[in-house]
């Protein structure tokens, strides 16, 4: 019986990710301090780099007349790489400082500390030190990273998971990878981070503890208010045990970490520099500005380009060069293109978010990477990158550029309202009840908003509230009303 072989050729595109690849999405992401600590490590590292103003050494200058010889001994005749000279050619000088935005006056350039404080671990590095132990898997990791970097100093997500998901999507996975990645970083130490409330942060916490106190967990996980409001023989009488034990387990609660961030909140101060300056010219009219004075000019070292054009040179030598000049190029085209990407995206920020930078953070309009991203026409992973460990400076103040992005409320005229947005109307209804002569609860504060054409759930005005960090009614009273 002869045996029959089927033989498929089936053809299929695969991107593959090379070093310098990845290292070109890192360069995205990364902020402008540690661009900079990247932009010294590879002067260090790469000979044919070289700051743009240093002053070429005489000494360096290679004998016209110079034959090195091979490794046999014999003379080799050099066939240097044009194509690489030309990328550097004398007359061609690459500045990636120069393009893209309008600079800022020499006198008004922002000058900077020149001692540099030793540089401990970040909570958010802490977390990512975890994650990266915990997977390896390159899709959950990037969904890992997404996340924590919503993480808030204190250690709590202010968004909603689901909104994440929209905002960030990953090729092959679902909203319930996002669940399941959370879940696993909220057990990372410290216990609770990335909660999304504090209920949520203290549960996560009894959950870890061995044994569990079931009662200590029952008290969190269904009767929270009652804890915050201290009310313990209500929870004697739901829970059907005695105070005394009601009181013992309050006791556990209490020695939990309501802020799990809150060790690293005393390590020494890292100063918040704006990678984009959002300023007005003489016109009146937005200007963007991208703060990289400070940056070091990158050049090709002049005294390499001549040495590649002696007539006679080692293979093992323009090898190497040839090397360094292509690792040269990858760095100066890759800072150039991280710029010209941060300009456009912020430059398409500026134009959907023109009434906040006009008025203010109370009309911040709803706004996700996929309306950004089809906007200027790149992939929503590219936006999310380049917004990442990014901030802006405005006349408001100094916010992330992920603060931009915001999910939507529907009004009542059919149009919708940023969440970002509504958080700031709540927050300027509370300052204003000392005025007003009473304390809104959270239901009331629903009417004031369905007044206004917001669309709104009296729980969403809580957890809001809580985002806040604002007291329920009837514990801001006696701060807001007047005796």
């Amino acid at each position: 019986m002869g045996l029959s072989v089927n033989i498929n050729i089936v053809q299929k595109q695969k991107l593959v990710v090379t070093q310098t690849l990845r290292e070109a999405i890192e360069l995205l992401q990364i902020s402008s301090l540690e661009l900079r600590d990247r932009i010294e490590q590879e002067l260090e590292e790469n000979p044919v780099l070289e700051l743009k103003d240093a002053e070429e050494d005489p000494a360096q200058e290679p004998l016209s007349d110079t034959v090195e010889s091979g490794e046999d001994g014999n003379e080799v005749e050099d066939k240097f790489d044009e194509d690489i000279l030309n990328m550097f050619d004398d007359s061609a000088e690459v500045d990636y400082q120069s393009k893209g935005t309008e600079k800022k006056d020499s006198d008004s350039k922002q000058q900077f500390i020149e001692g540099v404080l030793q540089r401990t671990e970040t909570y958010h590095e802490h977390l990512l030190d975890q994650l990266n132990l915990s997977l390896d898997n390159d899709p959950d990791q990037r969904i890992g990273e997404v996340i924590i970097s919503y993480i808030t100093p204190e250690g709590y997500l202010p968004q909603d998971i689901e909104a994440i998901a929209a905002e960030n999507p990953v090729e092959g996975r679902g909203v319930e990878d996002f669940v399941r990645l959370h879940k696993l970083i909220m057990s990372f130490e410290p216990a609770g981070s990335g909660a999304r409330s504090l209920a949520e942060c203290l549960l996560v916490q009894l959950q870890e503890q061995s044994p569990v106190n079931s009662l200590a967990v029952s008290i969190v996980q269904d009767h929270f208010d009652l804890l915050e409001k201290r009310r313990f023989k209500q929870l004697s009488i739901r829970l059907h045990v005695t105070e005394d034990r009601i009181e013992s387990a309050v006791g556990i609660i209490s020695c939990l970490e309501p802020r799990p961030g809150r060790r690293w909140a005393d390590t020494a101060v890292e100063y918040v520099i704006p990678d984009v300056i959002i300023d007005r010219d003489e016109d009146g009219e937005f200007q963007i500005i991208i703060n990289d004075d400070w940056i070091p000019g990158l050049a090709v070292s002049r005294y390499y380009r001549r040495l590649l054009k002696q007539k006679k040179v080692s293979k093992k030598t323009k090898n190497y060069i040839n090397e360094k000049f292509s690792s040269a190029q990858w760095l100066i085209r890759s800072i150039a293109q991280r710029r010209s990407t941060l300009y456009t995206v912020m430059e398409a920020i500026l134009d959907e978010q023109s009434l906040f930078f006009e008025k203010g953070p109370g009309f911040l309009r709803p706004l996700t990477l996929k309306d950004i991203a089809e906007k200027i026409g790149l992939h929503e992973s590219t936006v999310s990158r380049v917004t990442s460990n990014k901030y802006v400076q405005t006349q408001w103040g100094i916010f992330s550029q992920k603060y931009f992005f915001s999910s939507s409320l529907r009004t009542s005229n059919g149009q919708t309202e940023s969440s970002r947005s509504v958080k700031e109307l709540i927050k300027r209804i509370i300052d204003g009840e000392s005025a007003a002569g009473k304390v809104y609860s959270d239901q009331e504060m629903v009417g004031i908003l369905n007044n206004k054409g917001i669309q709104i759930a009296r729980r969403t005005v809580a957890k809001y509230r809580k985002m806040l960090k604002i007291l329920p009614s009837n514990q801001r009273h006696k701060n807001n009303i007047p005796k």
